[in-house]
């Protein structure tokens, strides 16, 4: 703090005690620059101080120094003006704010009379003294509290401009003390003292009210008409004097916040590449099942996307930010998918790490774990599942202390569970307890939009990677495509699309320059003649037909689950049986 800051103010209570006491008074800053002075001192007014050692030691202990006779005591020895120093008496005191010492107030007496005055009644002008010390000290710190209050009121006023709401502080008469730019938008006025009439009597309507809280009022202006969702606070109440706080939300505005937030939160599923109605209806299931926080079991053939989907729950959930670790139960060898999934102590068995290892629901913490072809897990594991399930805690290989996680799990299957439990190979409770979110991805063959989808999209990709110019499929070429049964899924058409591109990488893709590549990869020969064409369609229809039909039966499902696999009607699905006689 600087008393240069209040300068005039300084200077004018220098004089008034000057008239007070008729003794010169001289007041300096931390700087030992001379703010104010009386007398003959006021030429020098505004210069600094050199080499006072008076101010020098107030400042340094924080007390006040008398001095009677000037330029013969001890702290005037080294003083230009010693044993000749023109002053008769000094009395100085420190201004303190805060317990720091910002500046000296000193009383200077230049002849006998002010001498005499100065030291009659020393009590009585240390005491003054601190008074006036006190009152700059004061006037200071206001100065500050000032400057702290209307930065404070700035920042304020910035952040009422950067919240969405609307900010309204009104008096008990609807006078309008402050708002901010969202205030005027919902409200459609653009001065606050110009308010339309229709404003005036949504504001008097809300006043009326003796408790708002998240209540909707509806604001009909000449130009819009909109619903508002109006929060009430009192601010102040005293001495018939009310400010009111009024925060304002334009119903629409929150209603298109909630979408872009939930196209935020759906992002991770549009990259998963499919427009066929089955595929849409599987993300927007999967999109629900992320914002729980129940087990989750996706079932499904080899290479539907299992883990892709897995993956973008965990990216649309609330523990996106934390780790997703995905774990091949088959892959694994049985003994060592017990320490790989649960981690184990130092020298918890021959070979292991001397540090020890931490497992990977340890490391999945907070965040989610994928563990897939979970049907091939052996039964002691299952157990210890299961209690990492219903206890939300694991226990290293080779441990003695529980170790408590928050882990969701996602587990996959392409083998029927049930078929399992029956042969006592899974543990019908553990299925119970990882099934509680059901989740089945439809195989490619039942979806056959997504194809082309699929294939149009993966030919984008590796003509990037290969630096390729390839068109596309032709139309014979898309139709033998487009019927082919892709027993694996959306992983063989990939496979299968890389593998041309091996060959192929410029123009279209048709049976006459691929057809020996697809005899090869795909085990399919072109046959000659359209009859023969109709008749190898038909079988593979027929035999499509009979698997869906199959699978429904097996899984206690109806028919209309079988057209839906197949992405047919139900009537189209009957006249189909009836024709292949099924």
């Amino acid at each position: 703090m600087n008393l240069m800051d209040i300068q005039p103010i300084v200077q004018s209570i220098a004089e008034a005690t000057a008239a007070v006491l008729k003794i010169e008074v001289e007041i300096v800053n931390h700087e030992f620059i001379r703010i104010a002075c009386t007398g003959e001192m006021q030429v020098d007014i505004l210069k600094k101080l050199e080499g006072d050692r008076v101010y020098k030691s107030v400042f340094a202990n924080k007390k006040p120094i008398i001095i009677k006779e000037p330029g013969y005591e001890e702290i005037c020895g080294s003083c230009k003006f010693f044993a000749n120093c023109m002053e008769m008496g000094e009395i100085s005191v420190p201004i303190m704010v805060y317990g720091q010492v910002v500046g000296v107030i000193g009383l200077l007496a230049f002849n006998q009379d002010q001498k005499a005055r100065l030291f009659e009644n020393i009590e009585g002008i240390l005491t003054f003294l601190d008074k006036m010390a006190d009152l700059l000290a004061s006037k200071l710190d206001q100065l500050y509290m000032m400057e702290e209050l209307e930065k404070h009121n700035h920042k304020m006023i910035k952040m009422l401009g950067l919240v969405q709401e609307g900010v309204l502080i009104i008096d008990q008469h609807s006078r309008i003390i402050e708002l901010n730019e969202q205030a005027k938008m919902i409200l459609g006025i653009s001065q606050s003292h110009e308010l339309p009439a229709a404003v005036q009597v949504f504001i008097d309507k809300v006043l009326e009210e003796d408790e708002v809280t998240n209540q909707a009022f509806e604001l009909q202006h000449q130009l819009f008409q909109k619903t508002v969702i109006v929060t009430k606070k009192i601010l102040f109440d005293r001495n018939n004097v009310k400010e009111i706080l009024l925060i304002l939300q334009d119903v629409e505005t929150i209603q298109g916040i909630v979408e872009r937030a939930s196209e935020e939160k759906m992002k991770p599923f549009q990259r998963i590449i499919g427009s066929s109605k089955q595929i849409q209806e599987v993300k927007s299931y999967a999109f629900k099942a992320s914002q729980s926080k129940s087990t989750i079991l996706i079932q499904g053939e080899s290479g539907t996307g299992k883990e892709v989907f897995a993956n973008a729950i965990h990216k649309a959930s609330d523990r996106k930010d934390k780790m997703f670790v995905a774990v091949n139960c088959g892959a694994i060898p049985d003994h060592l998918l017990e320490s790989e999934l649960f981690g184990y102590e130092k020298g918890a068995f021959t070979g292991a790490s001397h540090v020890g290892k931490v497992g990977k629901f340890e490391l999945a913490n907070g965040g989610t774990i994928f563990l897939d072809e979970i049907g091939e897990m052996p039964l002691h594991l299952q157990v210890k599942l299961l209690r990492v399930l219903q206890e939300n805690e694991v226990e290293r290989v080779g441990g003695t202390k529980v170790i408590p996680i928050d882990v969701r799990i996602i587990a996959a299957t392409n083998r029927e569970l049930s078929d399992l439990i029956a042969e006592g190979r899974f543990r019908e409770d553990l299925y119970f307890r990882l099934n509680v979110i059901p989740m089945m991805i439809p195989p490619l063959r039942s979806r056959r939009e997504d194809i082309l989808t699929l294939s149009n999209y993966f030919m984008a990709e590796y003509n990037k990677l290969f630096q390729a110019k390839v068109l596309g499929f032709d139309k014979e070429l898309t139709n033998l495509i487009l019927q082919y049964p892709w027993k694996g899924n959306v992983r063989e058409l990939k496979n299968f699309i890389e593998y041309l591109f091996n060959f192929i990488q410029d123009g279209y893709m048709t049976m006459e320059n691929a057809g020996t590549l697809i005899e090869r990869k795909l085990h399919v020969v072109q046959p000659k003649e359209t009859k023969m064409v109709m008749y190898s369609l038909e079988r593979m229809e027929k035999e499509c037909i009979k698997k869906a039909v199959d699978y429904v039966k097996k899984n206690n499902q109806n028919i209309e689950d079988a057209a839906s696999l197949l992405g047919i009607s139900r009537a189209t699905l009957f006249r189909k049986l009836k024709k292949y006689k099924l």
